[in-house]
């Protein structure tokens, strides 16, 4: 190849913005995770999940491309800083994994309080109050 493609750089690009939101995301996450906040951990967690779903579409149409010349493509700016990104999201999501886990966890075993307290209480059900007497209009 003589140069580089015009056509796989514009997708190399777009890749590069997809990964580039993706860390962002990874990062809030991050952060949600520390200030313990499960509700916005799910919500947050199915984001992450669509956002690498289309990081991974994209890829199917853009690997192809480079890997006919894949040499001539990791000397590429915009293909390294991609790297970058990867493996930083790669690195990321070790960390967080153990976290999402062990807060997933923590709402299980709460979870399961809640219904053994519930299950309890209803064995303090107080009697019906005595109807008789009463009418309503109707």
């Amino acid at each position: 190849m003589a140069g580089f493609n015009p056509q796989t750089e514009k997708l190399l690009a777009f890749s590069v913005e997809q990964y580039r939101e993706l860390l962002q995301h990874a990062e809030k996450l991050t952060g949600i995770l520390e200030g313990c906040e499960p509700v916005r951990v799910h919500e947050h967690i199915a984001r992450q999940q669509q956002l690498q779903v289309a990081a991974s579409r994209q890829d199917e149409l853009l690997l192809p491309l480079l890997k006919d010349d894949l040499s001539l493509w990791e000397e590429h700016r915009l293909y390294q800083i991609r790297q970058g990104f990867i493996n930083t999201i790669l690195d990321l999501n070790k960390l967080l994994l153990p976290k999402i886990h062990g807060m997933m966890a923590v709402t299980s075993a709460e979870l399961d309080q809640l219904r053994g307290g519930r299950t309890f209480l209803v064995g303090y059900a107080s009697p019906a109050p005595d109807q008789r007497g009463l009418r309503g209009v109707g």
